[in-house]
Formats: C-alpha cells, structure tokens, sequence
C-alpha cells in the first residue's frame, strides 16, 4: 500500500514537472520567435520604453535589453530614451516621446518612424539599415547628414524642472521674439538638459543644485555666446554637456537685435 502511494506522488510530481516544462518551453519559444532574424539589439537608457511584438496587444517594458524583430514596434514615454544595435554596426538612438517600427526587405531593415524622431550615432554599412519618414525612404546615412538638416527641427515635450527665461527688456522683445516664445521653446529641449543631469547622477548620486546658462540669440535663430553664468554643480562634465544642449537650440529667424538672456535650470 505504501508502495503504492510512493508511485502515485511521484506520477502526480512527474505530471507537474512536464506541465511546468511544457510552459516555459512555450514562453521562450514565443519570445524567441524560431525561424524570425533578428533585426536589432535594444538598450534601456533612461526613462519609461516599451515594446509591442508583433500580433501582440500588450505591451513590454523594456527593463535592460531585448531582441527587436521585424514588425516589432518601439515606444519611448517624454522621458524615455533607448539605443538600437544592428550587426551592420549602425546605432540609433530612439529620442523621447517616438515611436518606432521594424521592417524587413530583401535584407535591408526599415526603421518607419511614426511619432518623434531617430538620431544615428554610429554609421555603420551602407545599405543595410534604412529610415522612413512621412512617406519618404532613405538610407539611415543620408537621413542623419542630409535629410534632418533640411527639415524643420521637432520639439520635445516638457520634462525638466526649471524656473523659465528671463526676460530681456521689453523695447527688444517688442522688434524680435517674445519672452513667451523663447521659453517654449527652451522647454521643448529640457529633455537634453534632464539627460545631462541624469548622466551626472551616475557619477555623483544624489547632487541636487542649480545651473544658468547665458546665450545670445542672433537673428538667424541660432544660439552664439552661451556661458553657464552660474552653478551651484561644479562638474565640467555636467557643464559641457549643457552648453552643448542649448546651442542645438533653434530659434525662429527675426529682425531687430540679437537677443541676450539666461536660461535658470533647478535640478533636484
């Protein structure tokens, strides 16, 4: 009897073990995809990123890294920020606030962009990686050196905590820009300025401060003679990479006098 007993306990553990095996064999192979190429590799590199598969409704949180196959789709939250790379040596980095779809033809990956934008970082082999954008194909090369340059830049959402411009006097505002329209726009690229603060954080956890930048805006638009006027963070790192964020600023194009301001940023 107890022989008995000792058999069935094992068949009912057996029976357990192979629906349990059976399970996490489906799962992996679902995940895996068996006989799909895989396109891209995908870094996690700050805020909020998800991840819609194929035929899949729900969407995944991209924890670290993952596998992107072919009509895979990216999202990335106003505060997301993520890098793809390909075996071609290519990596694009997926901006905050996009959304992103993987394709496949004759070989070559298709990049269609759906929402926000895309930023080549590392060019890679001619030919193998493409980027579509409202309509129009080109190759991931010619859409960072040529085709971003001719389109009109894109705004990002407001993410970083700031105090807002100050106001140059009013005689000059009335001739060229309005304090207004200089700070929405300075808050459309707070997402440049929040990520030199998180970058900062992995250096020196926990610094909390203030900065201001001071800069020109000539009549062009572009943005000449920018300072950090001060700054309670005394990291040149941190400072550099500022700077560098407010001089990719573009500015609409007025008459009357460039225009001088500081810029008061609270990091916290």
């Amino acid at each position: 009897m107890a022989k008995n007993n000792w058999l069935i306990s094992t068949l009912i553990v057996l029976g357990i073990f192979s629906v349990a095996l059976s399970l996490f064999i489906a799962t992996q192979t679902e995940k895996q995809k068996p006989g799909a190429r895989p396109l891209a590799r995908i870094e996690l590199n700050l805020g909020k990123v998800f991840i819609l598969r194929n035929n899949l409704t729900q969407k995944e949180t991209l924890t670290k890294r993952a596998t992107l196959f072919a009509l895979d789709s990216v999202e990335t939250s106003v505060d997301g920020d993520a890098t793809m790379e390909f075996d071609s040596a290519y990596r694009i980095r997926v901006q905050e606030n996009s959304l992103i779809t993987l394709d496949e033809e004759n070989d070559r990956i298709v990049l269609i962009i759906k929402r926000g934008d895309l930023q080549v970082e590392n060019f890679g082999r001619e030919g193998t990686v493409y980027i579509s954008k409202d309509g129009v194909r080109w190759s991931a090369t010619d859409y960072e050196m040529n085709y971003k340059k001719q389109a009109p830049a894109e705004t990002l959402p407001d993410l970083a905590p700031s105090e807002g411009v100050t106001p140059p006097p009013a005689t000059t505002m009335s001739e060229g820009l309005t304090s207004e329209f200089i700070q929405d726009t300075l808050k459309t690229q707070r997402g440049s300025f929040f990520k030199c603060y998180t970058q900062l954080l992995q250096k020196t956890p926990g610094v909390v401060g203030q900065a201001s930048i001071s800069f020109t805006i000539e009549r062009t638009g572009k943005v000449t003679q920018a300072e950090i006027a001060s700054s309670s963070i005394n990291d040149a790192g941190f400072k550099k990479c500022l700077l560098d964020a407010i001089k990719r600023v573009e500015f609409k194009a007025f008459s009357g006098d460039p225009i001088s301001t500081v810029f008061p940023l609270r990091f916290e």
